[in-house]
């Protein structure tokens, strides 16, 4: 039985995961801060659970030490992520801080061990899911934009480097998901069922890593705003700034 090991996994994108690799057979180990409901998917899925908040330097240990303890890894999905929005100068620099901690250095630190440890199976996979905000920025969400554009750097570099181990490295952009984190963030919702849902995005990445493949950018719509992002920045820039950032 593979085993695959998910962060977030307790709601949204990350749950959606949980269940999907598990429906293929894998046995799923959920790493979230939220107790009650990382629970529902133990009983759910008889997965293996670590409690954790990726924030804190000590549950981050605690973690790597309870991945070290565990059995090898298949497929390991940095889904986790936080966001602060606000006008930059204003937002606490405490929100700021813990939104790279949690979406860029804990997975780095995560990735490091596992791999000095060699726990990540050969032909195994590491999955980092940064975001469409790579491509068409992100503003009212500097450090969250900051930290996902450097997971996606950390990803590919890292893509590079264990390429002779034969691990494949995916990175994936989402656009706008329909969860709770999406709407508690987003100034306005109310086109909020035009958002992907976490269940369709999950079968993109589901079936990404079985292609092996290196980057997703999922949905056609997605793709083509990343276009326009690639070659017409400052035209992504002025939407994104009408969008978010003006409604704010």
């Amino acid at each position: 039985m593979k085993h695959t090991v998910i962060t977030g996994a307790a709601d949204g994108i990350g749950k959606a995961l949980a269940y999907l690799f598990s429906q293929a057979g894998d046995h799923i180990t959920g790493i979230d801060r939220d107790a009650q409901r990382i629970q529902e998917i133990k009983c759910d899925l008889n997965a293996t659970c670590i409690i954790g908040d990726l924030s804190s330097k000590t549950d981050v240990f605690q973690i790597i030490q309870a991945l070290l303890d565990g059995p090898p890894i298949d497929t390991f999905i940095h889904n986790a992520g936080i966001n602060a929005v606000g006008h930059f100068q204003s937002l606490p620099i405490q929100d700021q801080e813990r939104v790279i901690a949690v979406n860029l250095t804990a997975p780095i630190q995560i990735t490091t061990a596992l791999l000095k440890a060699k726990k990540i199976q050969q032909h195994g996979s590491l999955v980092f899911v940064s975001s469409l905000s790579h491509y068409v920025s992100y503003p009212g969400a500097s450090a969250y934009a900051a930290s996902k554009s450097g997971l996606a750097a950390y990803a590919r570099s890292l893509s590079i480097a264990l390429s002779p181990q034969n691990i494949h490295t995916l990175t994936v952009y989402p656009g706008p998901t329909r969860t709770a984190h999406a709407r508690q963030y987003s100034p306005d919702n109310s086109h909020e069922q035009k958002r992907m849902l976490p269940e369709q995005l999950a079968k993109h990445i589901y079936r990404a890593v079985q292609k092996r493949k290196h980057t997703l950018i999922p949905g056609l719509g997605n793709q083509l705003f990343a276009t326009l992002g690639l070659y017409f920045p400052r035209l992504t820039e002025t939407l994104m700034r009408k969008m978010i950032y003006d409604k704010l």
